[in-house]
């Protein structure tokens, strides 16, 4: 049982990796708004939260394991 929570602890992780990865792109998203069109501007800030979201899920299904 411990290898198998700490396999979940260590998927948990690196979804934590990658959504720190997605917060810096948005963040970068939001500096370079005025070189962008609004209409593409939106379309990738809903892209990187969709990413976001979907992390965000598999983080709480994997945290649900381990309990």
């Amino acid at each position: 049982m411990d290898k198998k929570r700490r396999k979940y602890v260590e998927k948990i992780e690196d979804l934590n990796q990658q959504r720190a990865i997605i917060d810096d792109d948005l963040r970068s998203l939001k500096q370079r708004r005025k070189e962008l069109s609004d209409k593409k501007y939106d379309r990738l800030k809903k892209k990187y939260e969709r990413k976001k979201e979907k992390i965000k899920q598999k983080i709480r299904k994997y945290e649900e394991k381990i309990c």
